[in-house]
């Protein structure tokens, strides 16, 4: 008697609900339809939030520099090559520069590091150039292109081709300084 009791109780309770319309499929329907709505416009608004936003000028640029430098890697190196198939460290710069922004930079690496502002190594931004003391002799004898994230690209007397390499061990200890054309 209890159960039928209790099942009496929800039923005229779901029967007062449902006449004065808190429980009614078109509603709950309405409702469910109203949610998918939202939820369409948030899911566009977050799509529009999260597009790649319009890049400066700076970063357009620096992007080139980068392009054109990786567009040379494995190319062989030749110290005092100018570029004919080949570069050493200085030609290679002056190529990477010249045809990705056309900016014309001397031909040896220690007048390439005079050529802009000196930073040090926590200033770098990729499209940088990374100036090296290599032979000790307290002037600049390598130069490079900062990639980010530690990293430079140049035209390796050791490896014999255009590398990337870490900026540690080695070239950390010949790193002299940074330099900022653009």
């Amino acid at each position: 008697m209890k159960n039928f009791k209790l099942f009496l109780f929800f039923t005229v309770l779901s029967f007062n609900l449902f006449a004065n319309g808190e429980i009614s499929f078109r509603k709950q329907r309405e409702k469910v339809l109203k949610e998918q709505q939202e939820q369409t416009q948030n899911t566009k608004q977050e799509k529009i939030s999260t597009k790649k936003k319009p890049t400066n000028r700076e970063t357009l640029i620096r992007q080139a520099i980068l392009e054109t430098a990786f567009s040379k890697i494995d190319t062989p190196y030749i110290y005092g090559s100018n570029g004919n198939g080949a570069y050493d460290c200085s030609s290679y710069v002056q190529f990477v520069y010249k045809k990705s922004i056309n900016v014309n930079l001397p031909r040896v690496s220690y007048q390439q590091a005079e050529s802009g502002k000196k930073v040090s190594v926590n200033q770098l931004k990729a499209g940088d150039l990374v100036a090296f003391d290599t032979l000790g002799k307290n002037r600049i004898s390598h130069i490079g292109i900062y990639i980010g994230n530690n990293q430079f690209i140049h035209a390796s007397s050791g490896y014999k081709k255009v590398v990337v390499s870490q900026l540690e061990g080695y070239y950390a200890e010949k790193f002299k300084y940074g330099v900022k054309i653009i």
